[in-house]
């Protein structure tokens, strides 16, 4: 009997249109969804027929980011009022730098630890529904440290594991909030909305901190922890009676992707875009010297400046004072400075000021050096968030979040703990000038690792011509099943004259097919026929095939298209879908 074939959809696996790029091809039932996009991406400053328009709004045009700008500051005041209070609570209970600087390596490490799932579980999960539960989360924690304080029954490990407690919530909850933001503006719009949400979050950390000092110091601790519990109640109330969210994109019939095959994509996707990759680098170099302040400062404030809990308080402030003034300056510097020199800029500006409180220990000066530092830290921070933000599709872009979350909390809580073991030999000013002069040149040196002033944007869509793949009518089970790997083999007819340039074209399909979830991507030359050359990559299951295709974006299909320019066979490149057999040993377990 003649074999029977078909053309599959992603629900019947009939009329299965090709592999799109990056699978070069798209299903025909996915095209209405891959079509539909969300807010954001939706935004543009031309009409169908090319005529400009009148540029879109700002960030605060838009009632969803006026509410999560809100809430980003009241959380901040809570977080940093609780911050103060509690590094100052443990220059009482363990006054010795290591001590000290453990509290905010107990605040920074979880995130490092967690910061991968949370981000995989954003990606994954209704989005207010997770907020919310994140934000009880860290609401119980605070509670439960302000009722021991109250109880007097905290000592320096109590207050480490309470501190470390609230910061896993804090690690589950920040991917999805900082994605949140491109979901509530456009893109033109999302370098202004993240430079407001650190405008107002160092608002509140210049208000948090003195206000922390004076309720430490005529309300006791707990009291200070009370007012974090509130500010968690209020974000938890707007999250969930005032945002929302759009939803997440769907495929019928495929099953929602598995946490650790999220993770995997998006360890791969990081892996593959250099832009985020360069970014990653950048902010760990920046935030670990830069880690030397914030460890450091109670025990500066209190054993240096002689200074009272109260004006600790006002020394964090300023930090806050000249962030929010760096916050106001980040459009006049963007337009003087490309991106990779402002992040250098910001990596000195922070260097010079751990300078200036080593020579100069002296509460004026230092009130100056602390506004300095507050000015380069949110214009490095916010210039490396944006970079990330924007180079991120969207179906990843909280995963991409969570890395750079996991290199800002892993810079900040290793190298608090380095900072605080040198300070114990080296002493606090020591300490603070090495970390200075040590960050100043490796701001200087780390403009080698790139980071460009325009970044392309990776969430335009694309729905490519249709190339057709056929598939037996007895591989439907088979596939259906999600049991088996499959191997996507691609076929091109080369001229020897164009093969270097095929080859670089294709190092850009590499990355375009990394990005998008395959393994093992191999171009091979056949030895019978050097025209004939085979691209083929691995995908983990038919699930993640539909996945793949759903992923599609312009760049990509640019990437793609451009390699396939090179073909000189009569027909299009030869596509084969092939089912990867599996091992005995994997048949037994399953």
């Amino acid at each position: 009997m003649a074999q029977n074939r078909g053309r599959y959809t992603a629900d019947g696996l009939k009329q299965l249109n090709d592999l799109h790029p990056p699978m070069d091809g798209v299903f025909v039932d996915l095209s209405d969804r891959i079509r539909r996009m969300s807010f954001s991406e939706q935004q543009s400053t031309m009409c169908k027929d090319g005529a400009h328009v009148a540029p879109a709004p700002g960030p605060f045009a838009n009632r969803g980011f006026v509410w999560l700008w809100v809430a980003n500051i009241i959380a901040a005041l809570g977080i940093s009022v609780q911050g103060a209070a509690s590094g100052w609570m443990m220059t009482d209970l363990a006054p010795n730098p290591m001590m000290v600087s453990l509290v905010q390596a107990a605040a920074q490490l979880p995130i490092l630890l967690l910061a991968l799932p949370a981000g995989a579980l954003a990606d994954l999960i209704d989005r207010r529904r997770y907020l919310i539960l994140t934000n009880m989360l860290m609401l119980f924690s605070a509670a439960a440290l302000a009722t021991l304080t109250a109880l007097g029954l905290v000592d320096s490990l109590i207050l480490l594991g309470a501190t470390c407690l609230l910061s896993v919530g804090f690690a589950l909850n920040n991917p999805a909030w900082a994605a949140s933001v491109p979901l509530m503006v456009p893109r033109h719009a999302l370098p202004q909305a993240l430079v407001l949400n650190a405008v107002g979050f160092n608002i509140a950390r210049a208000i948090g901190p003195a206000l922390g000092g004076f309720i430490l110091a005529f309300a006791g601790a707990a009291s200070a922890f009370m007012l974090n519990v509130a500010s968690f109640a209020i974000v938890v109330a707007i999250v969930g009676l005032l945002l929302t969210f759009p939803n997440s994109r769907r495929i019928a019939g495929v099953p929602p992707e598995p946490l650790r095959s999220a993770m995997r994509v998006g360890m791969a996707y990081v892996a593959a875009e250099p832009v985020v990759r360069n970014a990653l680098v950048r902010t760990a170099a920046f935030f670990g010297f830069g880690s030397a302040m914030w460890a450091f400062l109670p025990l500066y404030c209190r054993d240096v400046l002689g200074l009272s809990s109260a004006f600790f308080g006002v020394m964090m402030g300023m930090i806050g004072v000249g962030a929010v003034a760096g916050g106001f300056t980040i459009r006049w510097l963007q337009e003087r400075f490309s991106r990779n020199n402002l992040v250098m800029l910001a990596g000195t500006v922070c260097g010079f000021a751990l300078v200036l409180t080593a020579l100069f220990p002296f509460p004026a000066v230092a009130a100056v050096a602390l506004a300095i530092f507050g000015t380069g830290w949110v214009v490095g921070a916010s210039s490396l968030q944006a970079t990330v933000q924007l180079a991120s599709a969207p179906w990843v872009r909280a995963r991409t979040l969570a890395f750079y979350q996991a290199v800002f909390n892993g810079a900040m809580g290793v190298g608090a703990i380095f900072w605080g073991w040198l300070g114990e030999y080296a002493g606090l000013t020591g300490t603070l000038m090495a970390a200075g002069l040590l960050g100043w040149v490796t701001a200087l040196l780390m403009r080698a690792v790139l980071l460009p002033s325009e970044i392309q944007d990776p969430s335009t869509s694309t729905f490519p011509a249709n190339r057709m793949v056929t598939i037996a009518d007895e591989m439907v089970p088979l596939l259906s099943s999600a049991r088996n790997r499959l191997v996507v083999a691609i076929s091109y007819e080369i001229d020897a004259a164009d093969v270097p340039e095929f080859r670089t074209a294709m190092a850009q399909v590499r990355a375009a097919r990394y990005r998008d979830g395959a393994t093992g991507w191999i171009l091979s030359q056949e030895v019978s026929d050097p025209m004939h050359w085979v691209e083929t990559f691995h995908v983990r299951d038919w699930h993640e095939f539909q996945r793949g295709l759903a992923r599609v974006n312009q760049l990509d299909s640019i990437a793609v298209e451009h390699a396939r320019s090179f073909h000189r066979g009569i027909t299009p490149p030869h596509i084969r879908l092939l089912l990867r057999e599996q091992s005995p040993v994997t048949s037994r377990r399953q």
